[in-house]
Formats: C-alpha cells, structure tokens, sequence
C-alpha cells in the first residue's frame, strides 16, 4: 500500500499582524499602537460578519414543504 503524503502544515502569521480583540466594556481605552479605537456594540464581532438568514429560512421552507409531501401522501394512502 502506499503511504499518505504529510499534511499540510497551516501557513504561520506572525503574531504581529493578528488585530488585537477590542474591548468588551463600555469605557473605550487607546490602543497600543495608535490607531483610533473602533466602538463596540456589548459583543465581540466574529471576523466573519456575513449574514446568513437566508439559510434558516431555507431550513423552514424545506420542513414545511416536507411536511405537506407526507401528509399529501398520508391522505392519499386513505383514499385509495
């Protein structure tokens, strides 16, 4: 059998360039390397902002069309 390559490794960043987490409290401190604080809004934002509601109304569309198949069929298997 042949063996599998190695993996491979994630690229490294170097810690410098990492964005320093914000600040969770009301109080707005300066930052270190004076740039201007950005506000935040009581949570921490995920890197990722994007909005992906679509995808539970998706979720609810399928269920719901789901449940009208089986009952379709439910009633059908009485009538014949």
């Amino acid at each position: 059998m042949t063996a599998r390559p190695p993996r491979r490794r994630r690229r490294q960043v170097p810690a410098v360039s990492l964005p320093r987490p914000t600040a969770s409290s009301s109080d707005e401190q300066p930052s270190e390397s004076g740039r201007g604080t950005r506000a935040t809004s009581g949570r921490r934002e995920h890197h990722v902002t994007t909005d992906y509601s679509y995808v539970h109304r998706d979720l609810i569309t399928v269920a719901v069309v789901g449940v009208v198949v089986i009952a379709f069929i439910i009633g059908m298997s009485y009538l014949i």
